[in-house]
């Protein structure tokens, strides 16, 4: 995006935001929409940074938790 000097100081603050790692993900129950099993979060975290070579070695360290079935 092509950024604008302002006439006035101003500042940024960023906001990030996660679940926690115990959150279930589902999908939302809308017409049409590709159904998917829910995960926990941090399932996905975990598998999301064991795929970085750097941490390739501690991958068997931890077994996914899986959501319960609603």
């Amino acid at each position: 995006h092509r950024v604008i000097a302002p006439k006035q100081a101003r500042f940024s603050i960023p906001f990030f935001y996660e679940p926690r790692v115990d959150a279930e993900i589902a999908p939302l129950p809308l017409e049409g929409a590709e159904p998917f099993e829910p995960f926990l979060y941090g399932d996905y975290l975990w598998d999301t940074a064991t795929k970085f070579v750097e941490m390739s070695g501690v991958r068997h360290l931890r077994q996914p938790r899986r959501a319960k079935a609603s």
